[in-house]
């Protein structure tokens, strides 16, 4: 994947050329991890698939992360009284 871009219009693009290097990380179903590339040749409901599951494991972190904060914060105020 390639990534162009210029911050003047006027400028020469091959002097603000830049190139972007990614690799996308999925958990499949049997905890196997698997790196995208270039190369790979999943369809796009297989990214998306793989997307949902992400977001979900995402938002079920983000909710534990909440509760441990909470949990913390009880335990502090204890400890100072």
């Amino acid at each position: 994947m390639k990534v162009i871009w210029s911050d003047d219009s006027d400028s020469n693009p091959s002097d603000d050329e830049h190139v972007a290097i990614m690799c996308f990380m999925t958990i499949e179903s049997d905890n196997k991890i698997l790196f995208l590339d270039d190369e790979s040749n999943l369809s796009y409901n297989e990214l998306y698939n793989t997307f949902e599951i992400l977001h979900d494991e995402f938002k079920r972190l983000g909710s534990n992360y909440s509760l441990l904060k909470k949990s913390h914060t009880c335990v502090l105020v204890e400890k100072i009284h």
